[in-house]
């Protein structure tokens, strides 16, 4: 069943969004990981740095700070207010320089010493724990400055001091806490900075995300397991109703009185549907009795219909005859000439491959009355044994015209109308009445001028006998090709003529 199918995609969709889902929250997870540890080691180390660096820099401008030791050294290391020799107890290789041992020495707590270059003397500065503690306090982490060897020298915790942390970044267990150590040297000669961050530190701020995260993922698995849950039911009902359905309809199928009988399930809306389906087979059933009843109706007008259009079909021709006939009486030289016409006409287009037959009945009645509009012209102008006048040829260029109101007249004959008024045009634009040219001139309109012209020259006129075919088709071929025809309609009617006279 198409059902199955589908549940199965869901189901499948929805473990492929369960993983992508779990791969999207790892990612994330590892990657607010690392904004974390990079955004608070480097804004403290920063801190650090600039900490200690304002400090002596300041010292060295002669600026006060608050409890910040401040000591006056000879190059042998003699404090010189005291003169007291200190090099048992300090020492340096590089200027600045970062005192190792974190025992405060004009203080009683633990400081961080350094020894600095002013002019040809020496300063010592001597920061205090709680100087360093009170600016560079977090909650998050913990800072610390430690000496080369890695020894923590002064920490915002003091618990850390004197402490060998190492001199590489990595994940450590330090003071029985866990968590990853951030080291960079610093422009100090002798000293580190330090920032650890413990995992507390981590999970208090991402606890956020990871509660949204498995509260998400848990929302997908708990409705997928639903879903499933329901599809199963929504399954196995619909099954019984098909296969239900499938019985009733194999019964109406070979004609038996088929009433469907509903399959009670645990679903409600599947049994309203089928209650629904009940009433449509009841529906259907008074449907096709009244159906029955207007299509016995609808034939017998249908057919009372068809005996009526047969009539005026033979009336309508009967009248087209007697117009046509009408036409060959008045102009006593063309007897015979529009059925010919028509005849050579229908052939011709058969052999373009004109199939529509709208075209066909233009082509038709378009052979049969091209020359209706003769009824308006002069009888002494249309049985004149001569050549016309100038004059009177103008009035016999009238007929396509006259000829197009007459037809105009019936009702969907456009088409037929068209060829009348346009059998005298000729490709080079020298035709009449209109002067059109080739792409103007429609096909049906071609098909009938070409095959009046072959007609006419074949025929007796007052003012000449009939010609031979081959002799009609070298006047055609000579003078009227290219000007008055197509030369690919003038070869198509070659062959019409061959089938026909067996040229």
């Amino acid at each position: 069943m198409q059902l199955i199918k589908i549940a199965n995609n869901i189901n499948k969709y929805g473990l492929i969004l369960i993983l992508s889902l779990i791969c999207v929250f790892t990612i994330g997870f590892f990657m607010i990981f690392q904004n974390i540890h990079m955004y608070y080691s480097r804004t403290y180390l920063q801190a650090e740095s600039k900490l200690v660096e304002t400090t002596i820099n300041d010292v060295i401008e002669s600026k006060p700070i608050s409890g910040v030791v401040i000591r006056e050294l000879s190059n042998n290391l003699v404090d010189r207010a005291t003169g007291i020799d200190l090099s048992g107890v300090l020492s340096y290789k590089n200027l600045p320089w970062l005192v190792a041992n974190p025992k405060g020495l004009f203080l009683t707590e633990n400081s961080a010493k350094f020894i600095v270059a002013e002019g040809e003397n020496l300063l010592f500065v001597e920061i205090p724990q709680s100087y360093f503690t009170k600016i560079l306090t977090s909650e998050l982490s913990i800072v610390m400055l430690a000496n080369a060897d890695g020894v923590v020298v002064i920490s915002s915790d003091p618990s850390f001091a004197g402490m060998n942390i190492g001199t590489k970044s990595r994940f450590a267990k330090l003071n029985k806490i866990t968590g990853y150590l951030h080291m960079e040297d610093f422009s100090i000669a002798n000293a580190k900075g330090a920032v650890f961050i413990p995992m507390r530190s981590y999970l208090s701020v991402i606890f956020p995300y990871l509660m949204i995260s498995f509260s998400a993922l848990a929302g997908v698995v708990i409705w997928l397991f639903y879903f499933s849950r329901f599809t199963r039911k929504l399954i196995g009902a619909t099954s019984l109703i098909v296969d239900n359905i499938n019985k009733t309809a194999t019964l109406a199928s070979k004609g038996k009185d088929a009433n469907y009988i509903p399959v009670k399930t645990n679903i409600e809306e599947l049994n309203e549907l089928q209650e629904c389906f009940v009433r449509l087979i009841e529906m259907e059933k008074a449907s096709q009795l009244e159906m029955q009843a207007m299509m016995n109706s609808l034939q017998d007008t249908v057919n009372e219909l068809e005996e009526t259009q047969k009539v005026l079909q033979e009336r309508n021709l009967q009248i087209i005859s007697t117009l046509a006939e009408a036409i060959e009486i008045k102009d006593t030289s063309t007897y015979g000439h529009s059925d010919r016409v028509v005849s050579l006409a229908l052939e011709l287009a058969k052999e373009l491959n004109i199939t529509d037959p709208a075209d066909l009945e233009a082509v038709r009645f378009g052979a049969l009355l091209h020359d209706v509009g003769k009824i308006g012209i002069p009888e002494h102008i249309l049985n004149k044994p001569g050549r016309l006048t100038f004059e009177e040829f103008e009035i016999m260029k009238k007929h396509p015209i006259y000829g197009e109101k007459i037809i105009k007249n019936i009702s969907g004959w456009d088409l037929v109308a068209d060829v009348v008024r346009h059998h005298h045009e000729n490709i080079d634009g020298s035709g009449y009445p209109d002067g059109l040219k080739d792409g103007e001139i429609s096909i049906r309109a071609q098909i009938v001028s070409i095959v009046d012209v072959f007609a006419a020259l074949i025929e007796e006129r007052p003012y000449r006998p009939a010609m031979s075919v081959e002799e009609a088709l070298r006047i055609m071929s000579q003078e009227m090709v290219g000007v008055k025809f197509d030369p690919k309609l003038y070869e198509a009617f070659l062959r019409v003529l061959k089938r026909s006279f067996k040229l």
